[in-house]
């Protein structure tokens, strides 16, 4: 859910946007509460930390803190771009419209339809837990493919590990509040910080896994 307001601060009248990072890995399966600043132009100013967000509470992880490195970044892909095969290998990328990607896109996979089946179309996808749900329907849809598989390693990261929440804590949520849910968190008196922690196949400071 995003909620647009115009605020004023030090930079200007700017518009503030109150929404949560999808940027996986880390930032699934609730995502970094955030406010975005954008100018009137809708140019990206700044981003901070949503101190309302039930989960977060205000901090950011490193990927919504560089978020402005980058949107701006010269080497971020903004539109199609193709490229000849006599090419490859090569920085020689042409821009194309939108139009003419999926022109393109429809022709070739027409080919493979006519020459080979649709059968000899794999369809492989990413993560993302909305992708999961409609790349195989939109497989059989769009490609007549019955080939689709989940080649990332979020098949088996995110569904074990609801599995095993489930079977230890009779709900199969991974986000977990390590402040027990106390009201002041962990400036509550009745906190105790834990003698051991056992991690298992993680490097938290290394990775910023979820939560």
């Amino acid at each position: 859910m995003t909620m647009e307001t115009t605020w004023k601060s030090d930079e200007g009248e700017l518009i503030r946007v109150r929404t949560c990072g999808w940027s996986p890995p880390g930032d699934h399966p609730v995502g970094c509460g955030m406010f975005i600043y954008t100018d009137k132009d809708g140019k990206f100013v700044k981003v901070e930390g949503d101190p309302d967000h039930p989960i977060s509470q205000g901090r950011l992880c490193p990927r919504c803190l560089a978020m402005k490195d980058f949107i701006e970044s010269p080497n971020r892909i903004r539109y199609p771009m193709k490229r000849a095969r006599e090419d490859r290998g090569k920085d020689a990328w042409e821009r194309i419209t939108w139009d003419e990607a999926l022109d393109i896109l429809e022709r070739e996979v027409r080919k493979i339809w006519a020459n080979y089946g649709p059968e000899a179309i794999y369809l492989f996808q990413g993560t993302g837990r909305e992708a999961t749900l409609y790349a195989p329907p939109m497989a059989q849809a769009c490609f007549k493919t019955p080939n689709c598989s989940f080649s990332m390693s979020g098949g088996s990261c995110y569904g074990p590990r609801t599995v095993v929440a489930d079977f230890l804590l009779g709900a199969g949520y991974p986000e977990l509040d390590y402040a027990a849910y106390f009201p002041d968190r962990y400036d509550d008196p009745r906190y105790e910080v834990p003698k051991y922690i056992v991690l298992w196949g993680k490097s938290p400071l290394q990775s910023n896994p979820d939560g």
